[in-house]
């Protein structure tokens, strides 16, 4: 009898010790859970509004790879046509640069994975903030 009543609080223990590990392993999974949701979800969005409200814009934004596979397709494919006998190179060497250039403007925000690009292209924009930045320094 003694001994029935010791194997049943081992197994009450054990089952107690289950549900606790359980418990545990399910919030640990939630908060990574979150915490990528966080990462390559909210933060990048949020990026692209603020950008957005302040009249920059760009290629939206694409889950984890950013604008790599847009990018990476349109290199591709200016690799596959013939070039012309020109000097203007920047089309071939990187026509998705070239490409979001004459579609979003001299400023655009584009996605290297989650993290954003701000490109400049305009030299009295890009001076002002070489001069502006080094006053941080």
């Amino acid at each position: 009898m003694q001994n029935l009543i010791g194997e049943d609080k081992k197994m009450e223990t054990m089952g107690n010790l289950l549900i606790l590990f359980t418990a545990s392993l399910c919030l640990y999974l939630f908060v990574a859970l979150l915490n990528v949701f966080y990462k390559y979800c909210w933060i990048p969005q949020r990026v692209q509004f603020i950008m957005n409200s302040q009249g920059i814009r760009g290629p939206p934004y694409e889950f984890i790879h950013g604008n790599n596979k847009e990018a990476a397709q349109m290199l591709m494919e200016a690799s596959t046509k013939p070039m012309a006998l020109t000097h203007d190179i920047f089309p071939r060497v990187m026509p998705h640069v070239y490409s979001w250039i004459n579609k979003y403007g001299k400023t655009y925000l584009s996605w290297n994975g989650i993290r954003a690009q701000l490109l400049i292209t305009d030299p009295d924009l890009v001076k002002e903030v070489l001069k502006n930045s080094m006053k941080y320094i």
